[in-house]
């Protein structure tokens, strides 16, 4: 089994999620970048908060990481961006072996 993950990131438009996923995926940093709308609801300075982001799921590698969050932090605009990611624990083998051979890890 690769280490493979699914790469969660927020972003406050459209726009900044699919500029964030090209980039991504022609530093080949991620495989693929998926965007879509979602409602966040968070604590901020204490306050409840709802907004609207969009989401950028990632395929890429667990040793990728590192790399990938010093890349979106360069042009995030939030203080405090959603950069996480969970393992990929079961995928077809032949759909790992293209993660793995679009990532630069």
């Amino acid at each position: 089994m690769v280490d493979a993950v699914e790469l969660h990131i927020t972003y406050p438009d459209a726009e900044s999620a699919q500029a964030a996923a090209a980039a991504l995926v022609d530093a080949r940093l991620i495989a693929c970048g998926q965007v879509s709308a979602v409602t966040s609801v968070y604590r901020w300075n204490d306050e409840i908060e709802r907004e609207p982001e969009w989401l950028l799921t990632g395929k890429t590698l667990a040793s990728a990481l590192p790399v990938v969050a010093d890349k979106v932090r360069e042009t995030h605009p939030y203080d405090v961006p959603q950069i996480t990611a969970l393992p990929i624990v079961w995928g077809a083998q032949d759909y790992l072996d293209w993660i793995t051979d679009n990532v630069d890890a």
